[in-house]
């Protein structure tokens, strides 16, 4: 099998770079001891629903849905595997999971191995996940495999002639629930009618976020009455942004960088020209700085309920766009860079006017004094974006209502 002897090659790659490699080293001893775990969290008799990210992005499109199965499907187990570290590390006690794990490597044996611990109804891969071993064991042992909230592009190695011995794959997944028409064509194109246009889940777990009742105390009073920009999930191709900051005296700034590393913040700290406070160690003697910089993880979401604007980042450079329903559940709008063609909200929330794209820092400054200067404008354009998400949300509740187990 062809895809067999590739990741094969690519395995046996990872082996000898790990030597030198500390990243690629973790990578290969997160996976130890899987099975063990996973044997001990479940037994032959349980029926677990299985639901497996990427990363924490899209366990924020899995959750809403594990939120349900969990409410209405009691008498189920509920398993959560993350590819990345970044995911599992956050989520590792999330506690609507029975277990949270990594997913095994996707060769014959390590995939059979990791079934034969549990036993799995159903599984949930999210978004981009389609690891072929893992498909096709699943598929051996005729177990229902769902695709949500996918979206594909022409660009993607299914519809390339190099590619097509990854479909028959894809057509061992019982059902994909798409994000936009153009995905469903796409899928059309390649032999696939199994598919309905659902939209994103992600914006089910926005609103819930919105709705809840909530204080962050540091923040509030940071913002005190001033205006406030939060700068959220940014990156250091970002940071060129922040040299017009010192223009704006009575505009109160909040940095949630993507890494909060002691070399990332380092990196952050040295670009800012006026006093910043991390949020560590803020307290009301330091109540002067313009800018607060979060130097701790799983807040982000929550912070943009105080901004008055909002920048995402991801968009100048090509590590991609962060997560724009965050912010665009609040009634805010939002500015993004110049890359951003591959998130379907965002193309249409541009056209629409409430997020803005900037290819520079003159017109970051531009749209910044506009926005502060129009409080119309600035409560238009964020209307704008809050009623879109209202507009497309309730996915998980139909995904819900169509597979029942």
């Amino acid at each position: 099998m062809l895809y067999r002897s590739i990741f094969q090659f690519l395995f046996n790659l990872l082996k000898f770079l790990s030597f030198f490699s500390l990243k690629i080293n973790k990578l290969l001893r997160t996976r130890l001891n899987i099975n063990s775990k996973i044997s001990k969290s479940f037994s032959k008799n349980d029926n677990v629903i299985w639901f497996h990210c990427s990363s924490l992005g899209e366990f924020e499109q899995a959750r809403p849905l594990i939120e349900l199965y969990s409410k209405n499907y009691s008498n189920y187990k509920i398993l959560l595997t993350f590819f990345s570290s970044s995911g599992y590390e956050i989520q590792k006690n999330y506690k609507h999971a029975d277990c949270v794990s990594y997913l095994p490597f996707d060769n014959q044996k390590t995939i059979i191995s990791f079934l034969n611990n549990f036993n799995p109804k159903v599984l949930f891969l999210i978004k981009y996940e389609f690891w072929p071993e893992l498909i096709n064991q699943l598929y051996i042992k005729k177990i229902k495999i769902f695709s949500i909230s996918s979206i594909f592009r022409k660009d993607q190695i299914f519809f390339k002639f190099y590619g097509k011995f990854l479909v028959k794959y894809l057509k061992k997944i019982d059902h994909f629930f798409v994000q936009d028409d153009n995905s469903k064509n796409l899928l059309n194109s390649i032999g696939i009618s199994s598919s309905t246009v659902i939209g994103d889940t992600r914006l089910d777990r926005v609103l819930k976020i919105k709705n809840e009742i909530f204080e962050l105390k540091a923040i509030s009073k940071f913002k005190a009455s001033s205006p406030c920009l939060v700068l959220g999930s940014t990156w250091k191709e970002d940071y060129f942004l922040l040299n017009k900051l010192k223009l704006f005296p009575k505009l109160k700034t909040i940095i949630v960088p993507h890494k909060i590393d002691t070399n990332s913040l380092k990196e952050l700290t040295r670009k800012l020209k006026m006093p910043y406070s991390l949020l560590s160690s803020y307290k009301k003697d330091n109540s002067k700085s313009q800018i607060l910089v979060i130097d701790s993880i799983g807040l982000l979401s929550k912070i943009y309920k105080y901004a008055d604007i909002a920048y995402v980042g991801g968009g100048m450079g090509k590590k991609g766009l962060h997560n724009t329903m965050e912010p665009a559940v609040f009634n805010i709008p939002i500015i993004v860079g110049k890359n951003y063609n591959k998130y379907n909200e965002v193309i249409d929330l541009v056209k629409l006017g409430g997020i803005i794209s900037v290819k520079n820092e003159n017109e970051f400054y531009k749209i910044i004094s506009l926005l502060l200067k129009d409080s119309i404008k600035r409560n238009k354009l964020g209307k704008i974006n809050s009623e879109y998400i209202n507009s497309k949300a309730g996915s998980s509740k139909t995904i819900i209502n169509l597979i029942k187990l």
